[in-house]
C-alpha cells in the first residue's frame, strides 16, 4: 500500500467518525436537560451529583447526607465536576456523561464492525445502534448502564486488535487496554464488565483464521483489570476504610440470587423486539441468513448475553443494552450480505434509517412537549412545597420523594424519611418542632395512621402525582383537643 492510498484510508476513516459523531449528537441531545418526564431512578443519581458537587468530595458518593454504596461514582464524577462549571445542578450535566458514553458506544460498534467485516457493515452498524430506541433512549438517561455499555464495546474492539496477527507488544498493549475498560465496567456494574468482553473473545475466533485468542496474554489483561478496579479502591479505602468497599461489593444490586419472580425467562423477548424497532424486523432474515451460512459472531455474542440477563431473576428493561449492539452488528451484517441481490431490502433500509434516526429527537423536541407540556410532577409538586413552607421547615417524607426534594430545594439538611411501618414514627410527628411538616400520599395516610397513631396536622397543599394525590401536612405543635386528634 502506498503512501497517498494509506492517507485516502485515513481520510475516509475519519470522515466516518466525524459523520457518525454529527448523527448521534443529532439523536442524543437535544432535549437533553428536559425535565417532562424522569426515568427510574434519574433523580436519585441526579441528587448524588448535586451533594458531590456541593462538597467537592469527588470519591465518595452521598444520597441525602449518606455514604451511597450501590454505585462507585463512576458517572457521578464528571456530571458533579460539570455541575460546578456551569453553577447550578440541572437534568443537562446529569446526564451528559451518559450521552457522551452513547455517542462513543457508537463509534466503538463501528470500529469493530470495520474489524470483523467491511466499511459499509460498519457503517450501517452503527446507525442501526443508533437508530434502535433501546439504545438511544438509555443513552439520555442520567444512569451508569451507558458506562457500562462502552465500557465492554472497548473492551471487545481492543480484544479484537489484540487477538488479529500482531507483534508481541502490539498484542499487549491492545489486551492492556482491553483490561482496563472492563476493569472499569466492573467498577461501574459488578462482574458483566468481565464477562461481556469474555464472551466476544470466545465467540469471534470461530471460523476465522485471522484471529487467535490470546494464551498468556490474558495475564495482561487481568493485570489491567485489577489496575483499573486498584485505581477506584485504593483511594476509597485510604479515604473511609474497608466498610464503604465491602458494602459495595456485598450490595444488594449484585446478589443475582433475588428479582422478581413474577417475571419469567422469557420476560425480555418482547422489550428485545420493541426496543430494537424497526429493525427487529429484519431479524428472521438474519435468522434464516444464520442458517444458510452456519455461524455469526455477532448473533453469538448477542444471544450469549441475552441468556446470562435472562437467567439473571433481577429483570430490568435497561439490562438489555449492551446486547443491542452486537445485535445491530449481527443484523447489518446480514443486510450487506443481501444487500446486491434483494430490493425489498435495499428499499427498506433506505427507509428506516433516516426515520429511527430522526424518530427520537422528533419525540423529544416536537411530540413531548405537545403531549407533556409540563414539568414532571414530582418537580412540580416540590416546587409547590417551597413555595408556601419556610426556608428552614422540617420535611417528613412517607412517600419516596425526599430525593426530588432535596434535588429540586438544593439541600437534603431538614429532609427526612419516615418509616410509614414503624409505630415508632408517630412519637417522632407528634413531637416535630415547629415549621415542620409531614409529606404522604392520600392512599397511604389511612394505612399509615393506624400504624403509628393519630398526631396533629393541618393540610395545606394537595396534588396529584402521576397516579396518586401528594399530600403536604403541617404538623401543629398548639391546637385545641378537638383538632388535635382530627381522624
Amino acid at each position: 500500500m502506498d503512501i497517498s492510498t494509506s492517507l485516502e484510508n485515513r481520510r475516509v476513516f475519519f470522515f466516518d467518525l466525524l459523520l457518525l459523531v454529527i448523527v448521534s449528537a443529532f439523536v442524543l441531545f437535544p432535549a437533553l436537560g428536559q425535565n417532562r418526564d424522569w426515568a427510574s431512578r434519574e433523580i436519585r443519581h441526579a441528587e448524588i451529583i448535586r451533594e458531590m458537587a456541593e462538597s467537592g468530595n469527588f470519591l465518595m458518593p452521598r444520597l441525602m447526607g449518606n455514604v451511597y454504596c450501590d454505585k462507585p461514582p463512576i458517572m457521578h464524577i464528571p456530571a458533579a465536576i460539570l455541575t460546578r462549571i456551569m453553577g447550578k445542578p440541572s437534568m443537562f450535566a446529569a446526564r451528559l456523561p451518559s450521552a457522551v458514553a452513547g455517542v462513543l458506544g457508537v463509534l466503538a460498534i463501528y470500529g469493530t464492525g470495520l474489524l470483523l467485516f467491511d466499511r459499509r457493515t460498519a457503517i450501517l452498524s452503527a446507525l442501526i445502534l443508533i437508530g434502535m430506541p433501546g439504545y438511544s433512549i438509555t443513552a439520555r438517561h442520567a444512569r451508569p448502564d451507558m458506562i457500562l455499555c462502552l465500557s465492554v464495546l472497548f473492551s471487545s474492539l481492543f480484544l479484537g486488535l489484540g487477538m488479529k496477527k500482531q507483534m508481541p507488544y502490539s498484542r499487549m498493549s491492545y489486551l492492556l487496554l482491553a483490561g482496563l475498560f472492563a476493569g472499569l465496567g466492573v467498577v461501574t456494574k459488578g462482574p458483566y464488565g468481565i464477562l461481556f468482553p469474555v464472551f466476544f473473545a470466545i465467540f469471534i475466533p470461530f471460523r476465522r483464521q485471522d484471529f487467535k485468542r490470546p494464551r498468556w496474554g490474558w495475564l495482561w489483561f487481568g493485570l489491567a483489570v485489577t489496575i483499573a478496579v486498584a485505581l477506584w479502591a485504593i483511594p476509597a479505602y485510604v479515604y473511609n476504610g474497608s466498610e464503604y468497599l465491602w458494602n459495595v461489593v456485598f450490595q444488594p444490586d449484585l446478589d443475582v440470587t433475588k428479582g422478581d419472580s413474577e417475571k419469567s425467562f422469557f420476560w425480555y423477548m418482547l422489550y428485545g423486539m420493541l426496543f430494537t424497532l424497526p429493525f427487529s424486523a429484519f431479524l428472521p432474515l438474519a435468522l434464516v441468513d444464520l442458517r444458510r451460512r452456519g455461524y455469526s459472531a455477532p448473533l453469538s455474542i448477542a444471544g450469549a448475553i441475552f441468556t446470562v440477563i435472562s437467567c439473571v431473576p433481577k429483570k430490568r428493561q435497561h439490562y438489555l443494552l449492551p446486547f443491542y449492539p452486537f445485535l445491530a452488528l449481527g443484523i447489518a451484517a446480514s443486510i450487506i450480505r443481501h444487500w446486491t441481490t434483494n430490493r425489498l431490502v435495499r428499499r427498506a433500509v433506505k427507509i428506516l434509517i433516516p426515520l429511527s434516526i430522526a424518530g427520537v429527537p422528533v419525540f423529544f423536541m416536537a411530540i413531548q412537549p405537545f403531549v407533556n407540556p409540563y414539568k414532571n410532577s414530582e418537580m412540580y409538586f416540590a416546587e409547590k412545597i417551597y413555595e408556601v413552607v419556610e426556608p428552614d421547615a422540617r420535611l417528613y417524607c412517607v412517600t419516596g420523594i425526599e430525593e426530588v426534594l432535596a434535588w429540586v430545594g438544593h439541600r437534603y439538611e431538614g429532609i427526612y424519611k419516615v418509616d410509614r411501618n414503624d409505630p415508632s414514627s408517630g412519637a417522632v410527628l407528634r413531637g416535630a418542632d415547629d415549621k415542620s411538616y409531614l409529606v404522604i400520599s392520600e392512599k397511604n395516610l389511612g394505612p399509615f395512621l393506624k400504624v403509628v397513631g393519630p398526631f396533629p396536622r393541618e393540610l395545606i397543599l394537595s396534588h396529584k402525582v402521576g397516579r396518586e394525590k401528594m399530600m403536604l401536612f403541617r404538623l401543629k405543635e398548639k391546637v385545641s383537643d378537638e383538632q388535635q386528634w382530627q381522624k
